[in-house]
């Protein structure tokens, strides 16, 4: 898994999301680091917890992201000028 020296723009997260699960590290709130790995794939995610409209509107927060939390299983959202690391596909 290589690292990519530069943050993709919001698209490119969701359009990778939307077709596989991605690694990514950011910057919480509480100032604490976080590494997700994260999707938008319907079959990875819990059925009881699909949400019927997108998670992420073209009219919602440009700057925010919500996915699926692969590893801990719910619902996430981080902003993208919080990212530190974005380190690809790592499973499709």
């Amino acid at each position: 898994m290589a690292k990519l020296n530069k943050i993709p723009d919001r698209q490119f997260i969701l359009s990778e999301m939307y077709r596989s699960v991605v690694n990514l590290k950011f910057k919480k709130v509480d100032g604490e680091e976080r590494e997700m790995n994260a999707t938008l794939v319907t079959r990875l995610i819990d059925s009881r917890q699909i949400k019927e409209s997108s998670p992420n509107p073209s009219d919602g927060d440009p700057n925010l992201i919500v996915c699926w939390d692969v590893d801990r299983k719910g619902w996430r959202s981080f902003k993208i000028d919080t990212v530190l690391e974005y380190n690809g596909v790592v499973s499709e």
